[in-house]
């Protein structure tokens, strides 16, 4: 029998997914996880940050489909095996949301339209200067489908685009110059006033936005992170705003979350937060994407968006 397991936190959530599933192709069973119960026998597992003991009492998995782009929530090679075949979503909608969401912070560190609200309120008509894309040159760090979106739609709209990979690419984009390696970071970083990160967290970009790099930006810029909140050195981002060679920060993704109600993140005059909402993962386009990779998987078609471990995406 073919079946789908479930394992999400939240129960409502599970739930909403199991329809999705059973919509798109209703000859698939689809269980949520429960942990009480004997094991189901399921062979492939849909997830969202799973406890570890999902692995252990579900030991006829052969495959897992984790319902986001990143997968550093999912311990591989602590909690998932490395020789567990984990593949991810690639896009499902998120990447027009998430540029949608940088050009959003692109508008708050220009102040295109920052003072036409004041302005409307008073009954002020003054046009503001025009802002000249040139003085905002933009770097995307990542260039996954996600990152290949996102400066490519920055780029369309005039600004200067550059993006850094951590391995070489062989394209060659007419509007986006790309920088790769360790060895190409600083001067990627030398070019940007706004810095828009969506890496995957792994061991090797985890703080990588500190003072260091934040030093090495242009003056008065501006950082967009929709990636992870571990990207970030929280006390280096303060200061680096504190001592005004940031301008501002657009934060959508924390360390902890629910962002604690103490951060000093909340209250920083220069910062704007969001709840995780950059790139939301859409139901139906992910439910059928899974099931095209499990269709492919049991025709012994190798699919796409398979985690490689010793990169962690």
């Amino acid at each position: 029998m073919k079946t789908i397991l479930i394992a999400v936190q939240d129960s409502a959530r599970a739930h909403e997914w199991v329809q999705a599933f059973q919509e798109q192709d209703p000859s698939w069973e689809v269980r949520i996880w429960d942990p009480s119960r004997p094991a189901s026998g399921a062979h492939y597992a849909v997830v969202w940050q799973p406890p570890t003991s999902l692995f252990e009492h579900e030991t006829n998995l052969q495959a897992v489909f984790n319902l986001g782009a990143g997968v550093d929530a999912l311990g591989i090679g602590l909690t998932i095996p490395t020789t567990m075949p984990v593949y991810r979503i690639e896009d499902a909608g998120m990447a027009a949301q998430m540029a949608e969401y940088a050009l959003y912070g692109v508008l708050l560190a220009t102040q295109r339209f920052g003072a036409y609200a004041a302005q409307q309120q008073a009954k002020i008509w003054q046009p503001q200067p025009a802002v000249l894309r040139t003085d905002w040159p933009i770097g995307v760090m990542g260039y996954g489908q996600i990152g290949a979106q996102v400066a490519h739609s920055l780029a369309q709209l005039g600004y200067p685009v550059a993006a850094w990979a951590r391995r070489a690419r062989t394209e060659a984009p007419e509007q986006v110059r790309i920088y790769a390696g360790n060895d190409q970071l600083m001067p990627f970083l030398q070019r940007s006033r706004i810095l828009v990160n969506v890496l995957p967290l792994t061991d090797a970009t985890r703080g990588l936005i500190n003072k260091k790099t934040l030093a090495a930006l242009l003056p008065q810029s501006f950082v967009i992170n929709m990636a992870r909140g571990a990207h970030i050195v929280d006390a280096d981002l303060l200061a680096a705003l504190d001592s005004n060679h940031l301008k501002g920060a657009l934060l959508d993704v924390f360390s902890t979350e629910p962002l604690p109600a103490d951060s000093p993140l909340w209250t920083h005059p220069n910062i704007h937060i969001t709840p995780h909402i950059a790139g939301i993962s859409l139901r139906q386009e992910s439910a059928q994407q899974v099931l095209e990779k499990l269709n492919q998987l049991r025709q012994g078609i190798e699919p796409s968006g398979r985690v490689d471990p010793r990169y962690q995406y």
